[in-house]
């Protein structure tokens, strides 16, 4: 039987390391590559896209998950997961119609043995994955240094210097403090999202879709990774301010925390305005448009 990696043990070890692997992956984990990166989706059971795998190596005829579930070796092992975890087929491995999420998904371990016979490079780095994912549940400190990591390439990719990426991730963790008081001080639901439109309204004249259309940007992309510096230095300053005055003043609420963002952006914008920073396109906007 083509045992993955991680079945590799002997049988009464099986259950133990199955039960390693049952951590939960992000919607997307990124695997290295030949010097690149590829992401692989993971549905909200769990299970990985095979489909995403095959399609990482080029599509490969006669080495699709259809291909590979008809093997008998592969048979064999569905059954043998499937006896360890007590779940039936369907629990470990499953094929969906549609756009976003269509294709084969399978548990992790069935995962990585296709990975295996699709090509040998694949099944290293999808393990090594794995085990980084392994290490970040019990290092949490490693898989935010992982993360910011991974996150300094993509922004280079995408061609941003050394001093916006600086700025950038100071943007991160100034907004994860600020949406963590914002929760401590009572805001809920759909409050959080009031209080980022509170505080783009006198920065840009209008709330966050009104901030996508004027950059051209769709829903899925982040507005603050096509903000400039000076637009994320106003924005962490706002936020800033607005997180001290919340827990100065103990305010409590949506409505509270609401207003305590939009005074703090208008005095933002107040002091752009006064240092001769204007808009290229509106003179109701403060920043521009890049």
């Amino acid at each position: 039987m083509d045992l993955p990696l991680c079945l590799k043990q002997k049988s009464n070890g099986w259950k133990r390391t199955i039960l390693m692997l049952n951590l939960k992956l992000p919607k997307a984990m990124l695997v290295h590559l030949n010097n690149s990166e590829v992401s692989v989706r993971q549905d909200s059971g769990g299970l990985v896209s095979l489909t995403d795998l095959w399609k990482a190596m080029g599509s490969p005829s006669k080495k699709s998950p259809n291909d590979w579930q008809n093997r008998e070796a592969t048979e064999e092992l569905i059954d043998t997961l499937c006896g360890i975890l007590n779940t039936p087929k369907m629990g470990v491995l499953k094929s969906k119609r549609g756009r976003h999420d269509g294709g084969t998904w399978a548990h992790k371990n069935l995962a990585l043995s296709y990975a295996k016979w699709l090509n040998p490079e694949l099944h290293i780095a999808v393990n090594q994955a794995f085990l980084e994912r392994l290490e970040e549940e019990t290092n949490p400190e490693l898989a935010l240094t992982r993360g910011q990591e991974r996150a300094v390439r993509g922004w280079q990719k995408q061609g941003k210097d050394d001093r916006w990426i600086e700025q950038r991730i100071k943007s991160v963790s100034q907004r994860k403090a600020f949406a963590s008081t914002l929760g401590k001080h009572g805001v809920r639901r759909e409050g959080f999202r009031n209080c980022t439109n509170a505080t783009y309204m006198p920065l840009y004249g209008g709330t966050s879709e009104v901030v996508r259309h004027k950059k051209g940007l769709e829903k899925s992309e982040n507005i603050r990774d096509h903000m400039n510096e000076l637009e994320l230095a106003a924005v962490n300053l706002s936020e800033k301010i607005a997180q001290h005055t919340i827990e100065h003043n103990n305010l409590w609420g949506n409505a509270e925390c609401e207003t305590a963002c939009l005074s703090a952006a208008r005095s933002v914008a107040k002091a752009l305005k006064e240092s001769g920073v204007r808009s290229q396109s509106s003179t109701q906007t403060i920043l521009s448009k890049s």
